[in-house]
């Protein structure tokens, strides 16, 4: 099913802007997940320096969010009935999907449920169109769409990663203590690590969002194709560091922000509240948690019912609303890769940060000047405490935040970093066959 608008023109600031193909599993709002994040921010900046055609996949169950964006000249979306939002814990729901394919795929699962002929054909059908100067692939769940036909490819095709997807199921079944999520996390791994530089070598030029990510597809997948990384931005808070950090508050509130369908920030919530909250509480009766992000698993608010100090808001239109009710934000991720917006974002806000390792991975930031790092239970409940007991600490943690995203940080600066490593891309396919006229193109 397909469902396009008609293109739009907006105020161009160079004189032959580069016609783009951007292709991606999902819209980028509501702005609700850290891949959505970067992807629109980015996208936003590149506004006048491009002509952009966006291409989404969407399941016919979750409607698509109907807000026109500003960068796109046009908008397209194919909509296909796939499964909503997966979960191993949700394993009476899936069984009969997974046990499918893994009786008669060898197609990760995490990958296999996005495929759709339709959207395959519609983007084999763009490309080839004769309408872009370069295909941009937003995520590797849209990657298969571009298998098969690369050497009649007449454009250059980039891949944008926003992580190792084979590294976070690693490290899921590393710490899953249940034995047929560990099981299977680890056939999903050794899938993913088989499957990812195959796809990864359909492509013209790898993009990441971290200099790490660049040097693990160089190092552990052989790619030669890696240009660079794309980094992530953010905007800091005129207001500087709320209330509730400046001065801790009887009952101290902990936030914890990220999308609650991501099966890593399940992990790190679960791990949080059933090893390191009780300890917390022990010296601190009174902290609260506050949990910021999109749908929430039943199996969490079960487990949490009970607790009047555990909060989960579900989704929010301004995640800095409830960050700057907390005196510091936790990122206790036990798996991940990429780079984390929301310690970005909580820094932005001028609320200190807590994280492990994982956590942190791929930002560069300093312990104990921009952030506190540990990855022990008692690590992480010794450097919360040394945050809540001491102001001057708290205070320059802040502060130190505030100042790095204003100097480090920036959207504009992420745009600039597409533009450049996409500078000169050739393809790697002969030239694609233009279509006669009447035939699609992306400019009207």
């Amino acid at each position: 099913m397909l469902d396009s608008t008609s293109p739009r023109t907006t105020a161009q600031t160079t004189r032959d802007p580069k016609r783009i193909l951007w292709v991606r599993v999902g819209g980028c709002l509501p702005l609700n997940s850290g891949g959505r994040i970067r992807s629109h921010h980015t996208l936003t900046h590149m506004l006048g320096r491009c002509r952009l055609h966006l291409l989404e996949l969407h399941r016919e169950c979750e409607a698509p969010f109907q807000e026109q964006v500003p960068y796109a000249h046009a908008l397209e979306r194919v909509l296909f009935p796939g499964l909503p939002a997966w979960s191993p814990n949700q394993f009476a729901r899936f069984a009969w999907p997974l046990l499918r394919n893994y009786a008669t795929s060898r197609e990760p699962f995490a990958l296999e449920r996005y495929h759709s002929r339709d959207f395959f054909e519609v983007v084999k059908e763009r490309t080839l169109s004769g309408g872009f100067d370069l295909v941009v692939c937003d995520g590797l769940a849209a990657a298969a769409a571009f298998e098969g036909w690369e050497k009649q490819r007449g454009i250059p095709a980039v891949l944008f990663q926003h992580n190792v997807e084979a590294l976070i199921w690693e490290r899921l079944a590393s710490v899953r203590r249940h034995l047929i999520h560990h099981l299977y996390f680890h056939v999903l791994a050794k899938r993913m690590r088989r499957r990812e530089p195959e796809l990864c070598r359909l492509f013209d030029g790898v993009i990441t969002i971290s200099q790490e990510d660049a040097a693990y597809h160089r190092d552990s997948y052989g790619l030669s194709n890696v240009l660079g990384c794309v980094p992530a931005g953010a905007s800091t808070d005129p207001r500087g560091a709320p209330p509730s950090v400046i001065e801790v508050p009887e009952n101290p509130c902990i936030a914890f922000l990220g999308s609650m369908d991501w099966l890593p920030n399940q992990d790190a919530v679960v791990w949080f509240i059933e090893e390191i909250l009780p300890r917390l509480r022990k010296s601190i009766s009174g902290i609260r948690i506050s949990v910021i992000g999109r749908n929430p698993p039943d199996r969490l608010l079960r487990l949490t019912a009970h607790d009047a100090g555990i909060q989960f808001t579900g989704t929010v239109e301004d995640v800095s609303a409830p960050l700057r009710e907390c005196t510091l934000m936790v990122v206790p991720l036990r798996a991940g890769s990429g780079a984390r917006i929301k310690i970005l974002e909580s820094m932005a806000a001028g609320v200190p940060v807590v994280s492990t390792t994982v956590g942190a991975e791929g930002l560069p930031l300093n312990s104990n000047q921009d952030l506190l790092m540990a990855d022990d239970v008692p690590g992480i409940t010794n450097a919360i405490l040394r945050l809540l007991n001491n102001d001057e600490l708290r205070r320059d943690l802040a502060e130190n935040g505030l100042r790095r995203i204003a100097r480090d940080f920036s959207w504009s600066h992420s745009a600039d970093c597409f533009f450049q490593l996409t500078a000169g891309l050739k393809s790697r396919g002969r030239p694609a066959q233009v279509h006669a006229p009447g035939a699609y193109s992306a400019t009207p």
